[in-house]
């Protein structure tokens, strides 16, 4: 019996507005500082969503992060 694989949107955990926001910043080529800066956030917070969001992604670092986005359709890649 053939099993196909299902979307992994229900395998990803779901992001806050403030953690998708800080992922297509990132995707934009933003660093911490200007992210901070463009959402008006200290760059100690903007690390801290960076590392909940690694956490909850299971990512060691921003590439995977950005990875998971583009596979999870979080970000485009257009």
């Amino acid at each position: 019996m053939a099993y196909t694989r299902v979307s992994t949107q229900c395998e990803t955990p779901q992001l806050t507005e403030r953690e998708l926001s800080v992922v297509q910043l990132l995707a934009c080529g933003m660093s911490n500082t200007e992210i901070a800066t463009d959402l008006s956030l200290s760059e100690a917070t903007v690390k801290a969503n960076f590392g909940r969001i690694m956490a909850k992604w299971n990512a060691r670092d921003r590439v995977q992060v950005l990875i998971r986005a583009a596979k999870t359709g979080v970000i485009s890649l257009d």
